[in-house]
Formats: structure tokens, C-alpha cells, sequence
């Protein structure tokens, strides 16, 4: 039995041109799948290799211990590495500063969270700044894979784990307590809810638009157009 027959192409004992063509096409697309899987779980390597070595750092630290224990009881929830690292990516000093290089860089998402922190009189314009490019990041993150992000974030009901809701305060803790902000724990919650409410809202635009492999197998100057 050929390759051809065995997908049902082959439409005589000789094969047709066309049931060949059908099957060279079929070939093609399975290749630019697998390429587009293969380069999508490695940049997902790459994040989950940064976030690990995070958590070897802060293991050496007993005052982080309770982060340790979050970030794994989030990886056992099946929180994608790289929308965890995006999270604690303010709390660590190293990724701040590469955090604020890509926001001053990058072009900004539609849509960007720069709207949500545009109008809160509490926060100072400098760490507006630095927060909408933590929530751009955040969000960049989620989009990898929406649908898996938006599943393994949110309850049954909808509503968003606590535990995500624990990161996203210890990372604004560390954030706002380096540049000797004094914000309550109900104010640091308030913002925590406003950095991911609209990154939520995008994800589900998203994930009605399209399934996780489609984004994975769509090509990078699609996706970044």
C-alpha cells in the first residue's frame, strides 16, 4: 500500500496526477505545521527556562519561599510558563529594566493596556508607564495560547484562580515597595484586577477568533502585523 492510497488519494492502481498533487499539498501543510509547532514550543522553552531560573534564585532566599510554593501549585495547574514569568516579570529587578527597554521599543498592542492605567489619579506617570508595559507584556504571553491561558486562569464559573490573583499582588508588592511606593493591600489589589481584566477581555476576543493551533500554526509576520 502506498502513502497515497493510504490517505485515500489514490483514485486508480497508477495514482492520478491529481490525487498525487492532493497528497504533495497535504505534505506541505503538515510541514509548515510541524515547523510552526516546533518554533512555538521552543520559544515557550525559552520562557519556562527564564522563569526557572527565577525560581532557582528565589529558592536560595527563605524570606521567597511562599512564591516557590505559588509557582509551582500555578504550574500544576497547567498555567503556561511563559504568562507566569510575564507576571513576575515586575517583581524582578534584571526584568524591569528588560521589561521598560521593550516597552520604550516595541509598538504597543491594539488595544494596549496603556488605556486601562490612562485615568487612575493614584498612580504616578512614571509607573503608569511601567505598569502598561508589564500588562502588554502579560498579555503577549497570554496570546501564545489564549484558549489554554484563558482555561487554566480563570474557574469554572468564569472568575479569575486566586492564585493568579496572588502572583499578580506579590509581583506589584515587589514592584511598588522597590520604588518606595506606599500603597495599601486593597489598592495593590485594585490594580492587580485592573492589569489583567483587559488582558482577559483580549483573550477571549481571540480565542472566539481562532484555536490555539491555528495561532500556532499561523506565520510570525502574521501574527506581529
Amino acid at each position: 500500500m502506498t502513502l497515497e492510497s493510504f490517505f485515500g488519494l489514490d483514485t486508480d492502481s497508477s495514482g492520478s496526477a491529481e490525487s498525487r498533487e492532493k497528497f504533495q499539498e497535504m505534505m506541505r501543510e503538515s510541514a509548515k505545521a510541524a515547523k510552526a509547532i516546533s518554533g512555538h514550543q521552543a520559544q515557550q522553552k525559552k520562557q519556562e527556562d527564564k522563569l526557572a531560573k527565577i525560581l532557582m534564585r528565589y529558592m536560595k532566599d527563605p524570606s521567597k519561599s511562599d512564591i516557590v510554593f505559588l509557582v509551582i501549585k500555578l504550574l500544576q495547574e497547567n498555567v503556561p510558563g511563559a504568562f507566569i514569568l510575564a507576571v513576575l516579570s515586575i517583581a524582578d529587578p534584571e526584568m524591569e529594566k528588560e521589561l521598560r527597554t521593550t516597552f520604550e521599543a516595541a509598538v504597543l498592542l491594539e488595544g494596549s493596556t496603556l488605556a486601562t492605567f490612562g485615568a487612575e489619579n493614584f498612580i504616578p506617570e512614571n509607573i503608569k508607564v511601567e505598569l502598561n508595559a508589564w500588562g502588554d507584556s502579560i498579555m503577549k504571553a497570554g496570546l501564545l495560547m489564549p484558549g489554554k491561558t484563558l482555561q487554566s486562569v480563570l474557574t469554572p464559573e468564569q472568575k479569575l484562580k486566586s492564585l493568579v490573583l496572588d502572583l499578580l499582588e506579590f509581583s506589584l508588592e515587589e514592584f511598588l515597595e522597590r520604588h518606595t511606593i506606599d500603597f495599601s493591600p486593597d489598592r495593590i489589589r485594585q490594580v492587580a484586577l485592573l492589569s489583567i481584566q483587559s488582558v482577559l477581555l483580549k483573550l477571549r476576543e481571540v480565542s472566539k477568533e481562532k484555536s490555539d493551533i491555528e495561532i500556532i500554526e499561523t506565520p510570525v509576520a502574521e501574527t506581529s502585523a
